[in-house]
């Protein structure tokens, strides 16, 4: 059973989970879980978009987790995930933030945004605070593994705060989620742009 702090980081999971039957996916949720209370299972039914394979993927969270701060918390704690590997959260991290650029409309823009800056800090739980470098049990597929050895650059400690230091601090960015207010002319969440 795959260990999950939460309905977020499952959800998560089975976006980049390759389909054991054809390799590709992602996975289509047939029984969403509202939620996963700490020391709860949900067994969640998924089927592959590209083939069909349907699979039962079981998750629990472990007991004494925290409250979620908000509904969009993925790990309240400062561990990294047991499930998503570092690869993997910076893969979400590009695939949210391109898509946020993409949504015309501001307010679901913002959102997405949110979640893409919620996979970076997912993805440094994974560093040593001395370390540029993490270490390669933070890489959990073969595949991710290879990818580290052969771009070991591309996961450099200092590139990954870069990129976090140029996006709101997630306080403001939660702030302004309930608040509905975005105090910025400039779209935050196209910081490449600048």
């Amino acid at each position: 059973m795959k260990v999950a702090h939460s309905a977020n980081e499952l959800r998560y999971y089975l976006m980049v989970t390759a389909c054991p039957a054809c390799g590709a996916g992602p996975w289509e949720i047939g029984n969403e879980p509202a939620d996963l209370a700490p020391g709860q299972t949900a067994a969640v039914q998924a089927a592959c978009r590209k083939c069909g394979h349907a699979e039962t993927f079981e998750f629990r969270r472990p007991p004494g987790d925290e409250d979620a701060a908000d509904a969009e918390t993925i790990n309240p704690r400062p561990d990294a995930s047991e499930i998503i590997d570092l690869s993997q959260w910076l893969s979400l991290f590009y695939l949210l933030a391109e898509s946020a650029a993409k949504t015309a409309d501001r307010a679901a823009a913002r959102i997405i945004g949110y979640r893409a800056a919620l996979c970076l800090s997912e993805a440094l739980k994974f560093y040593d605070v001395d370390e540029e470098l993490p270490p390669e049990t933070a890489f959990f597929t073969a595949q991710t593994i290879q990818t580290y050895r052969d771009h070991p650059e591309k996961f450099a400690r200092r590139r990954l705060l870069d990129l976090q230091g140029r996006l709101p601090h997630l306080s403001v960015m939660s702030r302004r989620l309930a608040g509905g207010r975005q105090t910025r002319r400039r779209r935050w969440w196209q910081f490449w742009k600048r």
